[in-house]
């Protein structure tokens, strides 16, 4: 609040607000930041919000706008769903690898993992583009979608 209170009372003062992202360890995506910049747009725009997530109590969140690919021309993203230990992880690991070594594309991965080792949940986040990759955010609007598992429900009345 500092940089608010040193404009207070002056004439012309800059619209200065604030707001929450990345809560609960969440990822703030191109679309929160652009739901933002409309806030900030407004005659009177929300002071205190949050992004990334429904505040049903307070009523502090902005609206999710919807999500938008920014790779551009050129741009692959790719998510894969595993369990842990059953080879998805390394396998995308080793197929980035390649790719990066054998082909003028550059490449991001990120992983994600359950806390469980073995049979954990993971998730692998890969970008593959013609030109560097700058996003520093999870892939939201992947082209391509693997889940390596299946699950059964045995339901007992």
């Amino acid at each position: 609040w500092m940089v608010k209170d040193c404009f207070y009372g002056t004439e012309n003062a800059p619209v200065i607000v604030g707001g929450r992202y990345g809560l609960g360890s969440k990822d703030t995506t191109p679309a929160q930041i652009i739901a933002v910049f409309k806030n900030l747009a407004l005659p009177m725009p929300k002071n205190h919000f949050t992004v990334g997530i429904v505040d049903d109590v307070t009523f502090t969140s902005l609206p999710q706008e919807e999500e938008i690919a920014l790779g551009g021309e050129g741009m692959f993203e790719a998510k894969f769903y595993g369990l842990g230990a059953d080879g998805t992880v390394g396998a995308n690991k080793n197929s980035v690898k390649i790719i990066g070594d054998n082909t003028d594309k550059h490449c991001q991965a990120y992983f994600s993992y359950d806390s469980k080792k073995s049979g954990g949940f993971t998730c692998s986040h890969l970008r593959f583009g013609d030109t560097p990759i700058r996003s520093t955010y999870l892939v939201n609007t992947p082209n391509f979608v693997l889940a390596t598992f299946r699950l059964t429900c045995t339901c007992t009345t």
